[in-house]
């Protein structure tokens, strides 16, 4: 008898548990709440000194298949800029609509040895923008024969940038207490240089100069809420 009471008692619990689970599945998707992302018209072709550069010779990498990106990502932006040194770097922004646990931004250093490149070193750190102290931004090195080719990224959860692993999953959860499944981001940057060092210095420099260049009411958007903000909005009852 005891022990069929005790079954009992579980498998309430179980459903009481898939129950409460299923209620709190997040429904709303935070980008319906806002303005619609528009890729092509908010990242400026001109600003600071650099220019987009069309119909050239090399082609930006596409770590992915055209059926992957078109499954994770609502949109995709590919752009070369030069600068007036005759610099050049590769812009390539992806962003997705819906980062559950279905769907889910896919970082370079797993797209990139895929696809053939050879992973040099791996490093995380912090980029300076605008509006903000730093935030932290992965950069990579890697080639692909005679390619050498620096990296530099990072990703956006809603409104706050976020390391991957567990600080993105935390920064879902957070969204998915309040009912919202949160849109994503991902802002790479990269170059075709042996230097290492000073393409991330550069990446960086452009970097800084894009969101700066992006309007005000977008920056968020790209680049993630001030800590100090992030904090305040976290905190509002």
């Amino acid at each position: 008898m005891a022990a069929s009471i005790k079954n009992l008692i579980l498998m309430a619990l179980m459903v009481a548990t898939a129950a409460l689970a299923h209620v709190m599945r997040p429904t709303v998707h935070l980008a319906e709440e806002r303005p619609p992302i528009d890729l092509e018209a908010m990242i400026p072709r001109q600003f600071a000194g650099w220019r987009e550069q069309v119909n050239v010779a090399a082609q930006v990498v596409n770590p992915e298949q055209a059926a992957t990106l078109e499954a994770i990502y609502s949109q995709t932006l590919s752009r070369f800029y030069v600068n007036d040194a005759g610099y050049r770097v590769m812009l390539s922004i992806a962003y997705g609509n819906d980062q559950s646990d279905q769907l889910q931004l896919h970082k370079p250093e797993v797209c990139y040895p895929a696809q053939g490149f050879k992973l040099e070193d791996v490093q995380r750190g912090t980029l300076d923008l605008p509006g903000q102290s730093a935030i932290a931004a992965t950069r990579m090195s890697t080639h692909l024969g005679q390619r050498f080719e620096p990296v530099t990224y990072w990703t956006v959860v809603g409104d706050h940038v976020t390391t991957g692993g567990v600080n993105k999953k935390l920064t879902e959860m957070r969204y998915g207490l309040r009912g919202r499944i949160p849109d994503g981001m991902l802002v790479r940057v990269s170059s075709i240089d042996r230097d290492t060092a000073r393409a991330h210095q550069i990446q960086a420099d452009f970097a800084a100069a894009m969101v700066a260049a992006i309007a005000p009411e977008h920056r968020a958007r790209f680049a993630g809420l001030d800590p100090a903000l992030a904090l305040k909005q976290n905190t509002q009852p």
